[in-house]
């Protein structure tokens, strides 16, 4: 009972750690820039057509075979344009910002399971 009861307190509090999360300027970056990237209807195709081109190009090479140039060409001119866009660039930066602040979060909870482990005494609620 005591370790169902741990388990239903960890939910609540990964809850409340992801209604703090969303509430960082990290997460409304984020947000903003997904937006930004899916109200651009150039973008969006561009990304599309890019994705479709990689599946190809995956699809030669799970055949051992290499892909065609001209594929190959078609995949970096998409790539290109995507990378020169500032709402891309915008969704990059804003990801990793928010990919940083999710390793510290990871490593604040490996500081508390280490803190847990070298701790004799049993909490229970």
């Amino acid at each position: 009972m005591a370790i169902e009861d741990g388990r239903e307190r960890i939910f609540e509090k990964a809850e409340e750690l992801g209604r703090h999360i969303s509430q960082t300027a990290e997460y409304a970056y984020l947000s903003a820039a997904n937006r930004d990237i899916a109200d651009d209807r150039e973008a969006v195709t561009t990304l599309n057509m890019m994705r479709e081109l990689q599946e190809k190009i995956l699809a030669h090479m799970s055949r051992g075979e290499e892909p065609p140039d001209e594929l190959q060409q078609e995949f970096t001119e998409h790539q290109e344009k995507v990378q020169t866009s500032t709402r891309y660039q915008s969704l990059i930066s804003s990801q990793a910002n928010f990919d940083k602040l999710m390793d510290k979060v990871h490593q604040a909870i490996g500081r508390g399971i280490k803190k847990g482990q070298e701790s004799r005494i049993i909490i229970s609620s």
